[in-house]
């Protein structure tokens, strides 16, 4: 999802800790370790996720610091995904079953024999399946902690915790309407254990 072209849905996280002195010196480096890689041809990885430009979701060099806009690194997550259809998967599983009863004289193929099948049908399939792309944009605050990421599914965002941790090694706290209800209060200078003694109520109850 496009934070910067357009309304969205996403997720928020804090940071836990804070960015040490020299935490901007070889970011590039990091950051370049974790970004995209394209799927091959001959490749049969089913699944590619890394860091992309912004502006740019073809542009996984880094060789510049067009993440950095000071204090705010931003940059996004492209996915890569090869998907093959069930439908196509049996269809292709029945042509060279047949066909190998017919060349071996067979009545039937053992279950591990049809597994074998498959799995090798799957793996020719791949080869051939052009991969959808997706993006999912993330502005991070450093000097707050704040982090904003274009995406709400559970398995994505926890793909997304996991390339965060590894590329810049802060683990990140998931930001839900109690959390931050906390961090209000706590702002405020009051105990967030007032948000424990609310109960819910109902607007349209007449006076």
């Amino acid at each position: 999802m496009g934070l910067i072209s357009g309304s969205g849905s996403f997720s928020r996280y804090q940071v836990k800790g804070g960015p040490a002195e020299d935490f901007l010196e070889g970011l590039s480096e990091r950051i370049g370790r974790h970004a995209f890689r394209n799927l091959t041809e001959d490749s049969t990885q089913e699944r590619s996720t890394g860091w992309v430009n912004v502006m740019d979701m073809f542009d996984y060099r880094f060789a510049a610091l067009e993440f950095l806009k000071e204090p705010y690194i931003a940059m996004s997550l492209r996915v890569d995904e090869r998907k093959i259809p069930a439908t196509a998967i049996k269809q292709y599983c029945l042509e060279a079953e047949e066909k190998i009863k017919g060349a071996e004289n067979l009545d039937f193929l053992p279950k591990r024999r049809r597994a074998d099948i498959k799995e090798g049908v799957k793996l020719r399939l791949l080869k051939r399946a052009i991969p959808g792309s997706k993006v999912y944009d993330m502005i991070w605050n450093y000097s707050t902690g704040s982090v904003i990421f274009g995406g709400t599914n559970t398995k994505l965002c926890d793909e997304f915790q996991e390339i965060f941790l590894k590329t810049f090694n802060f683990h990140l706290l998931a930001m839900c309407p109690y959390t931050l209800g906390s961090g209000f209060l706590e702002k405020e200078g009051d105990s967030p254990d007032l948000i424990d003694g609310l109960v819910p109520s109902n607007i349209w109850e007449e006076p």
